[in-house]
C-alpha cells in the first residue's frame, strides 16, 4: 500500500493557553494562517496522487489539515484514533510548553526507552516509549492494507518519523511510503 504521509499544517496554542489547558486540552488547538495555507499548498501536490481515501489523527490540528485534503481531493476523510500524536505524559497533567520540552528532553536521554524497561513516573520520565509509539502506529496501519491501494494519512511528526526517518518533518511536508505487512520500520537517531 502506497502511503501519503502528511504532517499537519502550523497550528496556534495561544487559544488553548488563554484558557488554562493542560495535558491532551491543548491538542484542541486549530491551524493558524499559515497552517492553513500550508495545507492548501499541500492539498494541490496531492490532487494527481491516486490515494482513496485520508486517514487522520484524531487531533484538532490534523482534523482540520486532512479537511482541507478533502476539500481540495474530494477524497472521504476518516479517523484512525491510534494515529494520534506521541504521549509526552501518560498522567496527561503537563502545563506548559516548556514542561513538554523537558518530558521530549528526557525521551532522548533516554533513547525512547525506559531504564530497564521499567515505566517509572518521575518528573520528567512518564512519557509514551518509542517501541509503544511504534508498536500503535503499525498496528493502526495494518488492517488497511487489505483493504486500499493508496492512502493519504494526515498525522504529526513523530507518528512520521516512526514510519520514514528524517530528523525534522515541516509543517505540511509530504513523504511517500510502501507499506506492507512486512515492513519494517527505520531505525529512530538520536
Amino acid at each position: 500500500m502506497k502511503l501519503y504521509l502528511v504532517r499537519h499544517g502550523e497550528p496556534s496554542y495561544t487559544p488553548c493557553t488563554q484558557r488554562g489547558l493542560i495535558g491532551q486540552g491543548r491538542d484542541l488547538s486549530a491551524l493558524n494562517e499559515d497552517g492553513i495555507a500550508q495545507m492548501d499548498l499541500c492539498s494541490e501536490k496531492l490532487l494527481n496522487s491516486g490515494a482513496q481515501v485520508i486517514f487522520s489523527s484524531p487531533y484538532t490540528r490534523a482534523l482540520q489539515s486532512a479537511a482541507i485534503i478533502a476539500k481540495h481531493t474530494g477524497l472521504t476523510t476518516k479517523v484512525i484514533h491510534d494515529l494520534h500524536e506521541w504521549i509526552p505524559d501518560l498522567t496527561f497533567q503537563y502545563k506548559t510548553y516548556q514542561e513538554l520540552k523537558l518530558l521530549y528532553q528526557d525521551f532522548e536521554l533516554n533513547h525512547g526507552n525506559y531504564p530497564n524497561d521499567e515505566r517509572m513516573f518521575t518528573e520528567y520520565t512518564r512519557w509514551e516509549s518509542l517501541s509503544d509509539l511504534r508498536r500503535r502506529v503499525k498496528n493502526a496501519l495494518m488492517p488497511l492494507c487489505d483493504h486500499y491501494e493508496s492512502v493519504i494519512v494526515v498525522a504529526h511528526g513523530m507518528v512520521i518519523q516512526t514510519l520514514h526517518y528524517q530528523e525534522k518533518v515541516d509543517f505540511g511536508e509530504i513523504l511517500e511510503l510502501d507499506f506492507d505487512k512486512d515492513y519494517q520500520q527505520p531505525e529512530w537517531r538520536f
